[in-house]
Order: structure tokens, then sequence, then C-alpha cells
């Protein structure tokens, strides 16, 4: 979602701004970590920070780097179009002015001043610094990778290098040659520039309001079932589910900052006319579509969006492939008991997520297990649904009690934020406590299955309901295992310990034994 300029913002002088600017840059303790910045925009602000009081002239909008980016034949990734259209501004400025204006993509590039000597007596590295590099000409190209990955602790695998002599952009050198470093054309006291390769670490562009979408996107890229399905050359026919592979595909290929979300978005659209345009809906909307077969007459969340549509047309190519589905589906028994006689009725109800109430009134905290405690509870039926029991031959206003039978792979929670009334709906702020690397649903499962859980995605709504804005905290399992918070186009490291907050929205949890599945 694109944030309006603050009160704050907008009371700072444009004199102000500038004078932090040109103080950040000064004082920047990393020169080699550097953003690229549209020179069309940068040449906007600069002329409203430096118009005299009173002279009018505008302040910008939301930071726009559409305009010097292009997808690279050689990466597969979005890179710097055009030699003269940027401008280069140290990471401080760069978190500085994207509080300020918001926008984006962020553009991140590590430069590296090579010199080169005449020999290799002349060689001894004794900087310390990451942003030298000292090396002799007929050093190989080998030699130049293994030594700016030991300085930047970045892997081989992920190191792309180019040639960036003149702040041009030159040719990627290939890690694998043995071309001297004077051979390929590279002269003392040059730069070079080192791109890294993150697969998993790619954001999703605001096409205006969709940052639910990109969060739920997000959880799902996430989960090692889905993702692992839709990599293996995904085929199957209906429209919304390939635009969905293909975005997946995108999101985890090989160094790829950002993707823009316009194509699944249109078949969205196409699919359920209600999600056109550019309104606030709910990340679980966007949830469901991926996964839920079930009970699509009753499929609304808290605006009452109907979702059979989106359902219908996502689960086109899926419905065949139960085993996607099915490491979603868990299944609740429904039990009637008559108060009268005890005879009871039990139905079974499969489920792909749980949505567990809040308490409404305001409360600190509550924890995740009480919550479901609380959704799991016996209550009476309504006077109005009363209960044939088979044994009484009554209507009987039975009791209705719901246990867990049977727990799938994949666990979503949905936390009940949203109290809808006929004239208003409520966001619950209260704080839920949810256990991240160990959720034990051992005394809740009749069957006996193994019931132990992690954490790995958790789709966040920060604000109100008129200016919401949804992010997603998601788990880089079996690479890393760190987490790292998606903001829409702009991805950064997150520590485990601010995952558990009050925004929670949709919690993402995976069983710890059997949950690698075989999916082919």
């Amino acid at each position: 979602m694109t944030i309006p300029p603050t009160n704050e913002n907008a009371s700072r002088l444009p004199h102000e701004e500038q004078r932090i600017v040109s103080e950040l840059s000064t004082n920047s303790n990393e020169p080699d970590s550097f953003f690229a910045v549209s020179k069309m925009w940068y040449a906007s602000w600069r002329k409203y920070v430096n118009t005299p009081p009173g002279g009018g002239a505008p302040r910008p909008g939301p930071i726009d780097n559409s305009d010097i980016i292009e997808t690279d034949p050689y990466l597969g990734r979005p890179s710097l179009a055009k030699e003269k259209a940027y401008v280069l501004v140290t990471q401080l400025v760069w978190n500085t002015l994207l509080e300020w204006y918001s926008g984006g993509p962020p553009i991140p590039r590590t430069f590296i001043y090579l010199y080169l000597s005449d020999s290799r007596d002349n060689d001894g590295d004794d900087h310390n610094e990451v942003s030298d590099i000292r090396l002799p000409k007929e050093a190989s190209i080998r030699e130049l990778y293994d030594m700016v990955c030991a300085k930047t602790v970045v892997s081989l695998e992920k190191a792309h290098i180019r040639d960036y002599y003149d702040m041009r952009k030159g040719q990627f050198l290939d890690p694998l040659s043995n071309k001297s470093l004077e051979e390929v054309g590279l002269v003392t006291n040059q730069d070079i520039l080192l791109e890294v390769d993150e697969r998993g670490l790619a954001g999703l562009v605001n096409l205006g309001n969709t940052c639910y979408m990109n969060s739920a996107i997000q959880c799902l890229a996430h989960t090692p079932p889905i993702a692992e399905y839709f990599l293996r050359n995904y085929t199957h026919q209906g429209e919304l589910a390939k635009a969905f592979g293909k975005l997946l595909t995108e999101l985890w290929s090989s160094g790829t900052n950002y993707v823009v979300p316009s194509v699944f978005k249109t078949k969205v659209d196409n699919a359920a006319p209600q999600f056109t345009g550019h309104y606030q809906h709910d990340s679980h909307v966007s949830y469901i579509p991926s996964i839920n077969v079930h009970n699509l007459a009753n499929a609304f969340v808290y605006d009452n969006v109907l979702l059979q549509e989106l359902l219908l047309a996502l689960l086109t190519g899926l419905h065949q492939d139960s085993d996607i589905v099915n490491v979603f589906q868990g299944q609740c028994k429904s039990s009637l008991v008559c108060p009268v006689c005890g005879e009871t009725a039990n139905t079974y109800e499969p489920f792909t997520s749980l949505s567990l109430p809040l308490p409404s009134t305001p409360t600190r905290s509550i924890s995740l297990l009480s919550c479901l405690d609380e959704y799991l509870a016996q209550e009476p039926l309504g006077p109005d649904n009363m209960w044939l029991c088979p044994e009484c031959k009554e209507q009987r206003q039975a009791n209705k009690k719901l246990d867990l039978w049977k727990l799938p792979e994949i666990l979503v929670f949905q936390l009940k934020r949203f109290k809808t009334s006929k004239y208003f709906v409520k966001k619950i702020d209260t704080f839920v406590d949810f256990p991240v690397d160990e959720l034990d649903l051992s005394k809740y499962v009749e069957k006996g299955e193994s019931c132990l859980y992690e954490l790995y995605a958790v789709s966040n709504h920060d604000g109100g309901i008129v200016l919401g804005h949804y992010t997603a905290y998601a788990k880089m399992i079996d690479d890393d295992n760190e987490w790292y918070c998606y903001n829409d186009s702009l991805v950064s490291p997150v520590h485990e310990s601010e995952i558990v907050s009050s925004a929670a929205y949709l919690l993402f949890y995976r069983k710890r034994v059997g949950c690698d599945m075989d999916l082919s």
C-alpha cells in the first residue's frame, strides 16, 4: 500500500530534508553499500529541497525506480537499464528517503574498488576494507571471485561480478574462466560490481492496495509443498492456477529482487470481479482460494466477499491433484449431544484453516491454545436450530462440541481480528502469544498421531480498517532457516523475537514429522 505523507513528513521543511541527507551522505560508515535511485525522481526531490521558501516546487510523490530497471538476460533479474538515468545513494540515505516517501523498488549495489599491480610480488592485500581488493594483473577471474567472496562473506554460487569501469555497466565475469584480469580488460583503480543471487528473497510490487494479496502470496510461496509442486514444471490447465505457478517460478528465480504480479492480479480480477480495482481486502481472502475446495457456498470473509468464483477458477488445474490439497486438509469431529438422554451423533467435517475467535473485550494478551480451546468449546444450539434426537424422538436443544480428528501437514490458523456488525467493522488488536519452534497439539487429537508443529510464515495486519497494511514474515526452510520480512517489494531480515506480535493475522505451521511429501 502506498502510504501518504504523514503530518510529520508534511511539516518537515525542504531545507531540513536536504541537511539531513547531506549529513548522512558525509558521515556514512559503509561507502561500499549503495542504492540506485531514478535520476528523474531524484531531480524532482532536489528541486523541491532547493526551492526558496514560497517558491512553489511541489513535494515529489513516492520514489519511482520503474524507469531505470530492466530484466538482465544474464541473470534473468531486474538490473539497471540506463547508465546516466540514476544516482547512487548510501544505504542510510536510501532508508531515510524511503521512510519519508515510500515507493521503490530497492536496487542495492555493492561496489568494490580494484587495485591491479604489475606482479604478484606487489600483491599483498593488506587492506581490511571490504570495498578494496588488491590483485596482480595476471591473477585469474576465479582468484578475484575467491577474494571478493571471502571479504563479503558471500558464497561463490550466489556471486556475480560485473566490470563497472567508469561507472558503466560492462560484462559479467565468468567465475570458471582461467583468463587473467588483464586479458578480460580490467584495469587498475577501477570499480567492479558485485550482485548476489538470493532465491526466495524477492518482493512483490504493490499495484495499489494489493498488500493483502502480496502478504498471502509470500506465505504460500514459502510453503514447501506448494513451492515444490509449482516449481516442478507445472503444466496443468486453469488460467488462474497457471498464472499462480508462473508467479511462484518468478519469485524463486535466482537473484530476483522483486516481481510485478500484474498478470496474476488480472487473472484474479477476471475470475472474481469483486477483486477488480484497488480497494483494500483481506489476506485470508487471498489465501483461501489457493487451497480450499470445500464449503464454497460458505466461503465469506469479514466484508462478505463471496469467493466461489475465485476458488473454482484457481482450482480448475488442481482439483485432480489431491496430494497438494491434502497437505492443507484436516478433519474435525462435530458432536451433538442430547441434554436429556445423552445420545450422541457424530459427523466429520473437513477444514483447510481454523478461524479462531478473539475476545471482543479489551485484554492485554491471550495464548493461541486458549483461542483454540474457545473454538472447540461445547455450546448449546440456538432455539431456532433444534435437533431431532434419534433416541428420544423429540426436538432437543442439543449441545454441540468440536474435536480435532485429523491434523493436516500444513496447519493454518486465522485469528479473527475483524468483528462485523450491521453498521461497522472493528479490528481487535489483542496480543496473541503463539509458539514459533514447537506447537504441541497432542492433547487435542483422539487418534494419537504426531502433533508437533513449527511456524514458518505469518501474515500480519498493521493499522486500522481504513489505513491498514499487510506484510508477511517467512522462514527460509532448509536453507539458512532465517526469518525475513516481506513488505511488498521490500525484503529484509527479521529476528525471530519479532515474529510474535499483535499484528499477526494468519499463522502457517508445518508438521515436524512427515511434512516432506512427494508430490510427483
